[in-house]
């Protein structure tokens, strides 16, 4: 079975997708056509060189960052459920009007 070498560029673009557009590995898997595996060493890599690069005195890192980016897209995303059952409660409650 012949090896695919990916260049620099396309582990970075492949390990965005995971840390800054909140794509799983297996989804990105599919769409790159490369093993899961790879892409998680490829993100962490890419983390630590995040982690690296970012000054000494900045307050949060890239992997702290991430989090923060994906706890927020959930609340969002709860917040936009109940928005809809929200909307759904007024429709209902202006027909009976």
């Amino acid at each position: 079975m012949k090896r695919n070498r990916h260049s620099a560029e396309f582990k970075r673009e492949a390990a965005r997708l995971m840390i800054m557009d909140g794509l799983s590995a297996p989804e990105v898997s599919r769409k790159l056509d490369v093993n899961p595996s790879l892409l998680y060493r490829w993100k962490r890599e890419q983390l630590a060189e995040m982690d690296a690069a970012s000054p000494p005195h900045a307050k949060s890192s890239p992997t702290q960052l991430a989090a923060e980016i994906d706890q927020l897209r959930k609340q969002l995303a709860k917040e936009k459920r109940i928005n809809e059952i929200l909307k759904k409660t007024v429709s209902y409650f202006a027909k009976d009007e």
